[in-house]
């Protein structure tokens, strides 16, 4: 975390900064096809950090803005490299993955929106968490070679949870934007 402030250099957000790392070396393996099984170390290594980067961060104290901003980015990131190399490589459905990109690009320029319009950081919520963890438990059934009926099972599970963070998020994004905050008497 070498040029980064002091204010900014804690464990939860070197937690989240080693995602990428991960990832990328996850997305090589599964990029040349070979050592699926260490893919998949690396990519459930991953996927560790993002549960482990909020736990150190609420026990620690550790809560910034700066990693509440940190951490989606890092994981459309990780998740976005490695769903394409799924879709070009793996033969999962292109429509799910334009489905998830969409779904993020939205929540990007809506945190923008409201970042710079209320000051207000939204960060991730159940819905966003699940959909991520569906996102890895479909990609390792994929790259395992799952049985037909457990990807198809993921996949939809995805979907679903796509289509409910959106909403999730929707609302949220919607509530910080437009609440008006009461006067004080």
């Amino acid at each position: 975390m070498i040029g980064l402030p002091a204010s900014r250099r804690n464990l939860a957000n070197a937690l989240t900064l080693s995602r990428l790392p991960l990832a990328a070396a996850g997305a090589f393996f599964l990029w040349r096809g070979e050592h699926n099984g260490v893919a998949v170390a690396f990519l459930v290594a991953a996927a560790l950090t993002d549960v482990l980067d909020g736990l150190a961060a609420r026990a620690l104290g550790q809560i910034t803005d700066f990693g509440k901003k940190l951490d989606p980015v890092v994981d459309k990131i990780a998740i976005g490299g490695v769903g394409l190399i799924l879709v070009l490589k793996y033969g999962v459905p292109w429509w799910i993955f334009v489905v998830a990109v969409a779904r993020d690009v939205a929540i990007i320029v809506s945190a923008w929106l409201v970042i710079s319009r209320k000051g207000v950081i939204v960060g991730a919520n159940f819905w966003g968490k699940a959909a991520a963890t569906l996102m890895v438990c479909y990609g390792v059934a994929v790259v395992l070679a799952g049985a037909w009926w457990l990807t198809t099972l993921f996949l939809w599970l995805v979907f679903a949870a796509i289509i409910i963070s959106s909403a999730s998020y929707g609302y949220e994004f919607s509530r910080a934007l437009f609440e008006r905050k009461k006067a004080r008497v």
